[in-house]
């Protein structure tokens, strides 16, 4: 019910379950908002953010060990579209988010989970969240729908991953993309916190490898997360940057996401003012546990964010830049006299662009007679060129 593509398949696999939540009937703006929503409003970022996920597992997502078996998702968006699969065409009508949806979901993607030990879980997540200490409510479409219990229409994120250590499934990776400030109004009106528990908690049993999880969370504890308005949201962007090449590497050759370097790259472009603008170092990324596994295999090489600049980051905005490779001129940015930069900032006024693995020639040009080049290897999870008048 729940499902935009199952493929039956013998041996280990990835079942993915993405959900973007929205559409909020019952929060400020919403056609039946409560009287005090505690200031959520709502959101135009996480059904974009939801397909965006869901497109790149199905068109791009790639492990020949555990290769791409189901993907279930769930909306709640304010005009409700299909969801068109990239690679067959196929427009799907999707559920929407609502907590019974949810719930069931969560059953179903849990069962292909058990298929087999060596299986791979992903779930993502995006939309409101609220936390109190370790414990964390994903808020689904309907929350407050019950006025005696506001988050029986959450999702308790917690106890969801401690029901999971009862899955087959050898893998479990988690993204939530969602606040986790605290909400006064949800914890003082719900008899409990922190919403749903779809799964009951238990032991592993021991005939069954051990569990690797990772939760990777759009902020830390207490924070809040940021978008842009009707845009994928800041966090689910570097993600989705960092599977297409900033978070790999090639130790054995090939080119793979581990766990580990996913969150190195993650980390990185939320820092860059360059992608994050005005909240880069204020919303910061983070995890839970982190064991190291491989996540994705690139099928060619990366792609790398790289940032060029003079040493003078006063003269980033009167030089002409140009990138070359195999001389030949791959790219180039024009002096701009009104985007002088501060000497403050070491950053400011670089020039921002992503590049395929290799070997590049920079120029930096701000006269006839100063012309500044360097040759540079460009490979993850970003390389900063700086360009320095000759002595």
């Amino acid at each position: 019910m729940f499902t935009i593509r199952s493929e039956q398949g013998a041996g280990p696999g990835t079942h993915a379950l993405v959900i973007g939540v929205g559409r909020y009937p019952r929060l400020g703006g919403g056609d039946n908002a409560v009287a005090n929503p505690d200031g959520m409003m709502q959101l135009s970022s996480p059904p974009v953010s939801a397909r965006a996920l869901a497109s790149w597992l199905l068109g791009e997502y790639r492990d020949v060990q555990k290769p791409l078996r189901s993907l279930s998702l769930l909306l709640s968006e304010s005009s409700p579209a299909p969801f068109v699969d990239p690679r067959t065409g196929t427009a799907h009508t999707v559920e929407v988010a609502d907590i019974g949806n949810i719930v069931a979901a969560v059953k179903e993607w849990k069962l292909r989970g058990d298929s087999d030990p060596g299986n791979r879980l992903i779930f993502y997540f995006c939309g409101h969240g609220i936390s109190q200490g370790d414990d964390m409510a994903l808020l689904a479409a309907d929350v407050f729908a019950d006025e005696d219990n506001p988050l029986n229409g959450a999702l308790d994120f917690k106890n969801l991953m401690n029901g999971l250590k009862r899955c087959k499934a050898s893998q479990q990776v988690f993204f939530v993309d969602a606040c986790r400030a605290s909400s006064d109004v949800l914890i003082e009106l719900s008899g409990s916190f922190a919403g749903q528990v779809p799964l009951g908690p238990g032991m592993r049993p021991l005939d069954l490898p051990r569990r690797l999880h990772v939760p990777f969370y759009a902020t830390l504890a207490g924070d809040r997360s940021h978008a842009r308005p009707g845009q994928v949201s800041l966090f689910t962007d570097a993600l989705l940057k960092s599977l297409r090449g900033a978070g790999s590497d090639d130790p054995e050759g090939d080119w793979r996401v581990t766990t580990t370097r996913l969150q190195e790259a993650i980390d990185h472009f939320m820092r860059q003012p360059q992608f994050a603008g005005a909240v880069a170092g204020v919303q910061v990324p983070t995890v839970g546990e982190l064991p190291v596994f491989d996540l994705h295999q690139l099928p060619g090489t990366p792609v790398v964010p790289v940032y060029v600049g003079c040493n003078e980051p006063r003269e980033n905005a009167l030089a002409r830049f140009v990138c070359r490779q195999g001389g030949l001129e791959q790219l180039r940015r024009l002096p701009d006299e009104t985007g002088a930069a501060d000497d403050a900032d070491d950053t400011a006024g670089e020039w921002s662009i992503e590049l395929a693995f290799g070997e590049y020639e920079f120029e930096a040009q701000l006269s006839e007679l100063d012309v500044r080049r360097k040759l540079v290897s460009v490979r993850p999870a970003y390389r900063r060129v700086r360009l320095a008048a000759a002595v």
